[in-house]
């Protein structure tokens, strides 16, 4: 395949595919919704990866309610540039010869010829026609740009059109009732017809029919994401990346896990939706039920993030096993080992080995005390089934702290509850900590948190608006979670970092991140050999 890629495939495909879903949320239209299953059908089942864009008349309605007048200008603008970037040289008008006729786009990469297996994948584009008069005007209008010319032939039947343009690039075409499929090899397109007269197709494999049908289960679907072999697109993907730009092997190792995996993403009332669902090797199977979080009612409503899960001692012993095969992951797990080995901690044992149940991490906005010049502290909270390991854990730190003349460490009693706490002079607590229950231990960044954690928060964060709005879309009964803010952590940048580094985030990047309510993810399985994820933008309404 050319390292160029020809105009025909820039407009269907860069143009339409990739920035069909923004286009919409801009300008918005009014048609039929595509369906990735009519798209599949054309496809041959050997199809490794595909992916669809669809402009969801419903979907699109939604995105218009959510974000900043800025934002979106600054949306449509860069859509603009990219629009006009990616037709230069054509006599190509999207809003003219594209728009009338285009629907769904799907764009699948089938496996190179057995005999030649370091060959790229072989791409093939299928679009949706709505409109198949403006098809026929847009497809006359690229056979009679200056210098391009047009070979027409028959296979089993099908018309194909093979365009070659005067730099010596070509690409096939042929119109498969209302599907338009196009490759820049010939093949593609004729393994298409081939699907199209009757052979298996992507749509009739059985593990695709639920979910690639169903979007992975995400309402008003704007682009869906199938890979069926997961392991040999990954492959496929690093065979053919430059030579100047390797996938860690870490991201190498985790293509054994998955077998097949989809994606699909959405807008409803809530925001922007992304939902992943893979089917593992029944080797990793997830071994342990999804469960609420007990610890997620400790924090207040003044929490800005928080991210959360089960088992820090089974995810470093995963992280330790992956660091045989992983340079990268040594690298990483031999410097969280020196740096507790500084401290006399051993970090298997001292530190991971007894963290077995759920914890949670937060940062915690708050202006008292030592935090006034920061405007925030962190929290966190570890369940144990190994408390003595934990208490020893801590008394090695209480004894570091008590060898610097100028910190003192002493007991006090919080609501019924002896904490432990560093103290500065004339600053205040620096860190304390304390035990919650006889199995919920922890520490706090800021003395103000220290009094915050060991309280039942009068506001809990997981009755806020904010929270509600952000995070309760997603699955409560999750393997793990994270959450922020947006607003508050806006408010706190412009207060905090952006008043001393002004340039630290562009314009543009602010105007984006202004937009959001906040961000949530959550991670869950609803069988052992399924993992699922879900992401959800929530923006604020424009109304």
């Amino acid at each position: 395949m050319p390292a160029k890629k020809p105009k025909l495939l820039i407009a269907a495909t860069a143009v339409a595919a990739g920035s069909a879903a923004v286009y919409f949320y801009v300008h918005g239209l009014s048609q039929q919704v595509s369906n990735p299953q009519d798209s599949a059908k054309v496809v041959p089942d050997e199809a490794m990866m595909a992916a669809f864009i669809s402009p969801n008349p419903q979907a699109l309605s939604q995105l218009q309610q959510f974000g900043t007048p800025g934002a979106q200008k600054l949306v449509g603008g860069g859509l603009k540039a990219f629009q006009e970037q990616s037709l230069a040289g054509t006599q190509i008008d999207f809003e003219k010869d594209l728009k009338p006729w285009l629907g769904g786009v799907m764009v699948a990469l089938l496996p190179p010829d057995a005999t030649a297996k370091t060959d790229p994948p072989k791409l093939l584009v299928v679009v949706s026609v709505k409109n198949k008069i403006s098809a026929w005007n847009f497809a006359n209008k690229l056979k009679s740009q200056q210098g391009a010319t047009t070979q027409e032939t028959e296979y089993k039947g099908v018309k194909i059109s093979e365009i070659a343009e005067p730099t010596g690039k070509r690409y096939s075409v042929a119109l498969l009732n209302d599907q338009l499929v196009m490759a820049p090899l010939r093949k593609p397109v004729e393994l298409a017809i081939d699907t199209f007269k009757g052979a298996p197709s992507l749509a009739t494999q059985q593990s695709t029919t639920k979910f690639f049908s169903e979007s992975a289960g995400v309402k008003n679907p704007i682009a869906t994401v199938y890979m069926a072999d997961y392991p040999a697109a990954m492959q496929q993907l690093k065979a053919n990346l430059p030579d100047d730009f390797q996938l860690p092997s870490t991201v190498l190792s985790q293509f054994k896990q998955v077998k097949s995996l989809v994606a699909g993403i959405g807008a409803d009332s809530s925001g922007l939706r992304v939902k992943t669902i893979a089917q593992l090797d029944p080797k990793f199977a997830q071994q342990k039920p999804p469960v609420g979080s007990k610890l997620l009612p400790r924090f207040p409503g003044e929490t800005i993030a928080l991210v959360g899960g089960k088992g820090l001692d089974r995810l470093w012993e995963q992280a330790t096993a992956e660091a045989k095969d992983s340079p990268e992951v040594d690298r990483g797990i031999e410097q969280v080992r020196s740096s507790f080995k500084r401290l006399d901690l051993d970090a298997d044992r001292d530190v991971f080995g007894w963290m077995n149940g759920e914890f949670a991490i937060g940062a915690i906005g708050s202006e008292q005390g030592i935090l006034s010049q920061l405007g925030m502290g962190a929290a966190m909270i570890f369940e144990t089934s190994d408390r003595p390991a934990a208490e020893a854990t801590l008394k090695k730190l209480d004894a570091i702290a008590k060898s610097n003349p100028t910190v003192s460490v002493a007991p006090r009693q919080v609501q019924g509850k002896e904490v432990t706490e560093w103290q500065i002079p004339q600053q205040g607590t620096l860190f304390g900590h304390g035990w919650l229950n006889e199995n919920s231990v922890f520490v706090a960044f800021g003395g103000p948190l220290v009094d915050v954690i060991t309280t039942a928060p009068p506001q809990p964060l997981s009755s806020s608006p904010s929270f509600q709005a952000i995070a309760t879309a997603l699955p409560q009964a999750n393997q793990g979670y994270f959450y922020i803010d947006m607003e508050k952590t806006m408010s706190w940048a412009n207060r905090y970092l952006l008043a001393v580094q002004p340039n630290l985030v562009s314009p543009p990047v602010a105007e984006l991140l202004n937009s959001l309510r906040g961000v949530s993810v959550a991670t869950t399985s609803t069988e052992p050999t399924t993992a699922q994820l879900d992401l959800l933008f929530a923006f604020k309404s424009n109304n």
